[in-house]
């Protein structure tokens, strides 16, 4: 049995707790045995003071990579060594239910694949390292690449996890949510597109939504439309980078198995191969060592 410990934030109704630890609770038990007894739950009531909260702790903890999760409706961490979930419930009530659940009980996944703090310090894999020394690329700028690429890696991982254990309606709808293009992907392609290394971040900042899908299309019975639902994610890309991302998406039920930092350099292997390279012009093979 996993204890969670509510924290309030603002004027949350009781019946709104309840709804959630209960959505919670059963995720917890089908997805046993994991191991996991203990999880901080933090509800807040205006996703303004969620954003407070977590830029606090962003300064607190040190996080070096630049703030990608403003407009999320939940988030997970670990960063002091118990898993923690922070909802938004500004932003989560205002969801469809299948949408809303599915969101809970992605944290939950998280909660229990990626609780604690090794899972959000990693080392530059070898290759995104190379890259970064052949395009000169700034500390700042690895350091936002590799975070993103992690959280591809860890949200295909969750998504893979409630997948198997039978959770399919709410996480279809989840991974649907997040593919269609919010007005920041689409302005900030716009603005970044003409510079190689804003594509680039522009692009492997969507890798988490795709990765998701690309969990659920390894279900037959999902393929066409989560598949349909992804193409539509990625229109306003050009040709050229619609095709790079569908070459990642296809490979990655095969190259992410059970390690999660084996597959973050995996990951990174390929963004480096398909997405930094092509991108930033270089012509040089950075090698596979």
């Amino acid at each position: 049995m996993v204890r969670i410990l509510v924290s309030k934030f603002g004027d949350i109704q009781s019946e709104t707790v309840d709804s959630i630890f209960s959505i919670m609770e059963e995720c917890y038990n089908r997805l046993e045995p994991h191991g996991l007894s203990l999880v901080d739950l933090s509800l807040f009531e205006r996703s303004s003071a969620l954003e407070a909260f977590l830029s606090q702790e962003y300064a607190k903890m040190g996080v070096t990579s630049s703030r990608f999760d403003e407009d999320f409706y939940a988030r997970h961490d670990a960063w002091r060594g118990i898993p923690r979930i922070s909802v938004s419930l500004e932003r989560i009530q205002s969801l469809p239910e299948f949408t809303r659940t599915g969101i809970l009980r992605h944290e939950v996944g998280h909660s229990i694949l990626h609780g604690s703090p090794e899972y959000y310090i990693f080392p530059i894999p070898h290759l995104l390292s190379k890259a970064s020394e052949k395009f000169n690329l700034p500390t700042q700028y690895l350091n936002d690449l590799l975070y993103l690429i992690s959280i591809a890696v860890k949200d295909f991982e969750v998504t893979r996890l409630l997948h198997s254990r039978g959770y399919i309606e709410d996480q279809v709808a989840y991974a649907e949510s997040v593919l269609e293009a919010s007005q920041d992907d689409l302005a900030a392609w716009e603005i970044g597109k003409v510079k190689p290394e804003a594509k680039l971040l522009c692009v492997v900042s969507r890798l988490k939504d795709f990765s998701c899908a690309s969990a659920l299309m390894i279900d037959e019975k999902l393929r066409d439309k989560v598949g349909m639902k992804l193409l539509e994610g990625m229109n306003y890309f050009s040709e050229d980078v619609s095709m790079k991302i569908l070459t990642i998406v296809s490979k990655l039920p095969s190259i992410l198995q059970a390690d999660t930092l084996k597959n973050i350099g995996e990951m990174a292997r390929i963004v480096v191969e398909e997405l930094v390279e092509p991108t930033l012009g270089g012509k040089e093979s950075i090698g596979t060592g």
